[in-house]
């Protein structure tokens, strides 16, 4: 009986956060070979600099912001299939902390889909508040990847949970 007791609770503790991804909707480009689920719709913009091509997708509510970047090397010749993007994330990870008041709490290898990618999770003071951000990196094919979500760092079980809704529901489209 305990143990049944102990399992309904569990699954009471976790319902919330699957009934809020049921609401989600996916969004994403086959021109940056990507998809992904948000609470709503993101805003899309395109930019190139230096002749990469970069989609940028962000969404913000009450509490989160959400960020894609989805950065095409095409143009530039650079594909990382064949090359140690070990530079490039390094560029990557410092640009992320570039803020003064930035402070890097981790950094990690993740696997995704056959994939090597990094993760950094980071703490900045915005205003009087400190936020957490946790940001991705994957290169793949000609492409380099920044996912990343973002939330005050006193809500941090809020903000971790959403980011693994977040995280798991990435797609890279061949």
């Amino acid at each position: 009986m305990r143990k049944i007791v102990v399992l309904l609770v569990l699954l009471n503790l976790a319902a919330p956060a699957v009934y809020a991804q049921n609401d989600w909707v996916r969004s994403g480009s086959e021109k940056s070979k990507i998809s992904f689920e948000l609470p709503e719709n993101p805003i899309i913009q395109d930019k190139e600099l230096n002749g990469i091509k970069i989609e940028v997708f962000s969404y913000k509510d009450a509490a989160t912001v959400f960020g894609v970047v989805a950065s095409d090397f095409s143009e530039v010749g650079l594909d990382f299939t064949y090359s140690d993007p070990s530079e490039y994330y390094q560029e990557m990870k410092e640009g992320s902390l570039v803020t003064g008041n930035a402070i890097l709490i981790s950094e990690n290898s993740v696997a995704y889909q056959k994939m090597l990618g990094k993760e950094i999770v980071y703490t900045q003071l915005v205003g009087e508040h400190e936020y957490t951000y946790y940001k991705r990196f994957f290169f793949r094919g000609k492409f380099i990847y920044q996912i990343a979500i973002g939330g005050p760092s006193r809500m941090k079980q809020f903000l971790v949970d959403k980011k693994n809704l977040f995280f798991d529901t990435l797609e890279f489209k061949d």
